[in-house]
């Protein structure tokens, strides 16, 4: 556990910011070790038995021998000597002694040489008048003093150049669980208590929670399932919920339904194709009242009570509009009968009234057309419509009451009032056109 030494948040061990203040966990965080429990205690281990001596060991010891480092001997002072003041010393024309360098293999450095390193000083020669002179005895040798030893060039080892890293990429997310808040800008999980990423430190005012895809909001709303935040307890403990149980059997009944049913229609023949005929019926019926399409169903015969002379019966369903059906002038009360194939449902009929001729103004345009009608079909079923007086160009569409004029295999239309002709003609009644349309 980080505690932040700023607000005093406890953060987890993984977090890299902290989550009420968003200060950076290395700088202001301070690691708790939980504790653990004291070790038992080693038993001591035994101490080792001295080390045997040896024959040869007892006998030094025995007599006293024991190894001494050897001392160094101490440097003995030269005595000092007169110099006659007769005597003049003339060095001997020589090459002056070399010293080696102070630092060899086997020397340490800053020790002086060896007395076997240095040469010895050649001897003065004496002159005198005319005979030589004993010679003086050699001048002491005086240690030279220290100076700084010669050492061999090191190379200096090369400061490493500052380098421009390259931004720090962050790795993919490591935690999505239901209710936490997603971070926009590294897509961290975060708890719900959280007000800073535990990753960026980005503030998470703005941060979306985690929400489940719709199959399991469905499967943990059927089985009951919750998601639970940290620390939750019930309200009240007490007796079972009974109707809660029953409640849960229940939807567990319907879903192993569901999937029975599911599997049975995607296994067994029969079934599937009952389920695909009922379903086309029951969507043909929704269609059919929500927004019904009408097609033509054609007749196959025409009778009437009278017609005139080139203007029979059959004109009427031929689906021309240059032909007609007109009854003689003494039927006052003319009837029209059309018969089907089969049983047909009607949903609508369409008629063109009047008569049809060459050109406006002719003779045979002048006929009555029909104002009030009584329909009767073979089902029984009966209505009254009542048309407009138009002539034969223009088309009425009468709708029926829907199931009523089902199973029907002929219609009896009985004209019980027409509009008068502007002149004299030769006929009571006259309809260029008659169609039956049934819902699709």
């Amino acid at each position: 556990m980080i505690v932040c030494k700023q607000c005093g948040h406890h953060n987890e061990d993984s977090d890299t910011f902290c989550g009420s203040c968003g200060k950076f966990l290395e700088w202001t965080g301070e690691r708790v070790v939980v504790a653990q429990p004291e070790p038992e205690p080693v038993a001591p281990e035994p101490e080792a038995e001295p080390a045997k001596l040896g024959l040869i060991d007892r006998v030094r010891q025995a007599v006293g021998i024991e190894e001494t480092a050897p001392q160094a001997a101490a440097p003995v002072e030269p005595e000092p000597v007169a110099a006659s003041p007769a005597v003049r010393a003339v060095p001997v024309t020589s090459a002056a002694p070399t010293l080696p360098s102070p630092r060899r293999d086997g020397d340490r450095p800053g020790s002086l040489p060896s007395e076997s390193a240095i040469a010895p000083a050649p001897e003065p020669v004496l002159a005198g008048v005319g005979a030589p002179v004993a010679a003086a005895p050699a001048a002491p040798r005086v240690a030279p003093a220290e100076e700084p030893l010669s050492r061999r060039p090191i190379s200096v080892a090369p400061t490493a150049a500052r380098t421009r890293t390259a931004p720090r990429t962050l790795e993919a997310p490591t935690r999505r669980h239901p209710g936490d808040l997603i971070c926009g800008q590294c897509g961290e999980g975060n708890d719900p208590v959280r007000h800073f990423c535990r990753r960026c430190g980005n503030s998470l005012d703005e941060a979306l929670a985690v929400r489940l895809p719709w199959y399991r909001r469905f499967f943990n709303r059927v089985f009951g399932v919750r998601t639970r935040e940290a620390g939750w307890r019930p309200h009240r403990v007490g007796p079972p919920n009974v109707l809660g149980m029953v409640w849960r059997i229940i939807r567990l009944a319907i879903v192993a339904l569901i999937v029975v049913a599911l599997l049975a229609f995607l296994l067994v023949p029969g079934f599937h194709n009952l389920v695909v005929d009922r379903a086309t019926t029951a969507f043909t019926t929704v269609r059919k009242v929500v927004h019904p399409n009408y097609v033509p169903v054609t007749p196959i015969g025409a009778s009437a009570s009278t017609a005139t002379a080139g203007h029979g019966p059959m004109l009427a369903i031929d689906r021309y509009s240059n032909t007609y059906w007109a009854a003689l002038a003494s039927d006052h009360a003319p009837v029209l009968v059309i018969r089907f194939s089969g049983s047909q449902d009607i949903g609508a009929i369409v008629f063109r009234s009047g008569a049809s001729g060459p050109a406006p103004g002719d003779a045979s345009i002048l006929q009555p057309r029909p104002r009030a009608i009584h329909l009767v079909f073979s089902n029984g079923y009966a209505t009254d419509l009542a048309l407009n007086d138009q002539d034969a160009t223009q088309s009425q569409t009468k709708l029926l009451e829907d199931g009523k004029a089902k199973q029907v295999s002929f219609v009896e239309i009985h004209i019980v009032s027409v509009f008068p002709p502007a002149g004299a003609s030769a006929s009571s009644v006259a309809i260029t056109e008659v169609e039956f349309k049934e819902k699709d």
